[in-house]
This record gives C-alpha cells, sequence and structure tokens, in this order.
C-alpha cells in the first residue's frame, strides 16, 4: 500500500492557523472511515462551484491512487486530510474550523470560515469576501 505523501503547507502567511479540525469533526471523520467498504489513507476537503450562492465544501474519502501531486497531506490526531493547494490556499486561509454540530433533528458538518462573505439562506453554498 503506498504511504500518503506528506506536504505541509509551506507558502502560507506566516502565523495563518489554516484548516483547524475539531474533537467532533474528528470524532464523526474517524466513524465514517471505519464504515468505508474500501479503506481510505484519510479524508479529502475540497470547495467547488455549486449552489445558489457560488461554492460548496466537498468531502470524500481519499486513496492512494486519487492523490495529486498539488495536494497537502496532513495528519490531525492519526487522521490524513488531504486539500489540493490552490482549494487550501483560497478558502482556508485565516482559521477557517470544520466542526461536526447536532441541532434539533439536523446534524453534519460545518465550517466557520472567516473568508466567507455571504450565504444562501439554507447555509449549504458561500461566496468569498474577496471575490
Amino acid at each position: 500500500m503506498n504511504e500518503p505523501m506528506i506536504k505541509l503547507p509551506t507558502d502560507l502567511p506566516t502565523g495563518d492557523p489554516g484548516l483547524k479540525i475539531t474533537s467532533n469533526a474528528l470524532g464523526h471523520l474517524r466513524r465514517s472511515l471505519e464504515k468505508a467498504s474500501k479503506k481510505p489513507m484519510g479524508i479529502r476537503v475540497g470547495v467547488k462551484k455549486a449552489g445558489c450562492s457560488g461554492y460548496e465544501y466537498v468531502l470524500e474519502y481519499a486513496y492512494p491512487e486519487n492523490q495529486k501531486p498539488v495536494d497537502y497531506a496532513f495528519t490531525v490526531d492519526e487522521i490524513t486530510v488531504l486539500v489540493d493547494k490552490e482549494i487550501y490556499l483560497k478558502f482556508f486561509k485565516g482559521g477557517t474550523v470544520m466542526d461536526f454540530r447536532k441541532e434539533g433533528i439536523n446534524e453534519g458538518l460545518q465550517f466557520d470560515n472567516p473568508n466567507v462573505g455571504n450565504q444562501c439562506g439554507c447555509g449549504e453554498s458561500f461566496t468569498l469576501t474577496d471575490e
């Protein structure tokens, strides 16, 4: 099995906290990884154009054969996280926090991102402040 390439974000502004993952989110990710039918090396966090506001977060299982040379790979509490370099620098600078929340009968991963300018009414998509 291929070991994940470890590339830490070296070109972030000095002192930039980047993407932070709470213990609740780590617990949720760990449970999801354990349930996967094919053993993933970790989780890929991304962003795609979608929704009524412009962008939405995308999470998927990460496998060695799908790793790209432009990926940052880092480990948080024994979970490997992959993020495309361009996405990391554009969307996660400044201390974005991934959290798992339960509110009433709803539960899921949520991102608190200081770069978000506007969100749609349902909270699924967003725009950036610098766009």
